[in-house]
């Protein structure tokens, strides 16, 4: 026979039971909620402009999404501004003998060592190859970044990200980055709690004294959503800088002082490392990834104006000859180095080392036969 004291506890423990199910239950739903709810109100606005300069930085994650599901040959290009603004998916696309998408993901000033964050997403995306820009200003170490962009960029892409993201890229953080990469659901969801206040403030703005910050429609740096009928054609062919806000903008009088007083940087600041850089690390982990998993990749490293390389003293690219001979070694891998090459001319550029509207076709028919021939073989 049960004793009345027995039912009771046994009662008491059922109801403190049920209790801290249903409490742990509405946790997980306020959490799931809540991070639902930071995204649906931040994220337009981050894409937008309203609340990031660098609104591009955001597009990653949707976009590898997107072509994973694009059921076509499909090639990736990643790497900085220099193959942002040189690549023309759309141009080297209608230039293939292949029947092949070509997407431009590049992000302004990023490194190997930001863009190895999304190496186990491309992998899930499954192109047949992966575009990956080495140039002598890309290969040094982490001390060569500032702090404040490694932040923006850790925090903006590990948010947006799941466990499918992990992978050998954790362990090449450096001890006095890791703050700044969420890892997990409760790290994600603080670095969005972040700009939620700001995400409020520009929606109450919206709302209440019908104003905004965003970005024109089609402007340099708006970015479609990923509904938008615009946003397919935006992943292969971005909205580039005008070309007045270049070479073409300027007058003879400022040619010339940009001339004797711009050109220089590219000697007297890129000097890149042999090997065992922070920037080696990173690639050897995004090259050696992709082709165990059976993706082909085309290392590019794009022009510099003829005048800046004038600049470049015997010697002092050899980091970068070096570092391009080893991974022509590697079978899977093919070099499109336009370092040296000769045609590229003044027409052809924007800056110092950013390709123009004319760059781009130039660097489109370039391009465009190696493509080719990789997917050929």
């Amino acid at each position: 026979m049960t004793s009345p004291a027995f039912v009771r506890s046994s009662r008491r423990g059922s109801a403190e039971g049920d209790l801290f199910t249903s409490v742990s239950v509405a946790a997980v739903l306020f959490f799931l909620l809540s991070n639902s709810m930071m995204s649906g109100i931040s994220d337009p606005l981050m894409r937008d402009g309203s609340m990031l300069i660098g609104s591009r930085y955001t597009i990653t994650q949707d976009a590898l999404d997107t072509i994973s599901e694009d059921n076509v040959v499909s090639v990736i290009g990643i790497g900085s501004s220099q193959v942002f603004k040189a690549l023309d998916g759309s141009c080297v696309s209608e230039n293939l003998e292949n029947d092949a998408l070509v997407y431009n993901i590049a992000q302004p000033s990023s490194r190997a060592y930001t863009d190895m964050l999304h190496i186990p997403r491309i992998v899930n995306s499954n192109p047949e190859i992966v575009l990956i820009e080495i140039a002598p200003n890309l290969l040094g170490n982490h001390s060569s970044y500032s702090d404040e962009y490694v932040e923006l960029r850790f925090k903006l892409d590990t948010m947006n990200q799941d466990s499918s993201d992990l992978g050998g890229w954790v362990n090449l953080i450096k001890a006095e980055h890791r703050n700044w990469v969420a890892l997990n659901e409760n790290e994600r969801l603080s670095f969005k709690q972040e700009y939620f206040p700001n995400a409020l403030e520009e929606r109450l703005n919206r709302m209440l004294l019908d104003e905004s910050t965003a970005r024109e429609e089609g402007d340099y740096g708006w970015i479609p959503d990923p509904s938008s009928e615009y946003w397919n054609e935006y992943l292969q062919t971005p909205i580039f800088p005008s070309d007045s806000r270049g070479f073409d903008g300027k007058t003879s009088e400022e040619r010339e002082i940009y001339n004797t007083t711009e050109m220089i940087k590219t000697g007297r600041h890129y000097k890149p490392a042999f090997r065992d850089s922070l920037a080696h690390a990173a690639l050897d982990y995004e090259i050696s990834t992709l082709l165990e998993n059976g993706i082909r990749v085309i290392i590019v490293s794009p022009p510099h104006h003829p005048s800046a390389l004038t600049y470049v003293e015997d010697g002092q690219w050899d980091g970068l000859n070096e570092t391009l001979a080893r991974y022509a070694e590697w079978p899977g891998v093919t070099i499109f180095d336009q370092t040296w090459e000769t045609g590229w001319e003044d027409d052809h550029f924007y800056d110092r080392n950013h390709l123009d509207d004319e760059g781009r076709i130039e660097f489109c028919q370039r391009l465009a036969p190696i493509i080719d021939q990789v997917l050929n073989e």
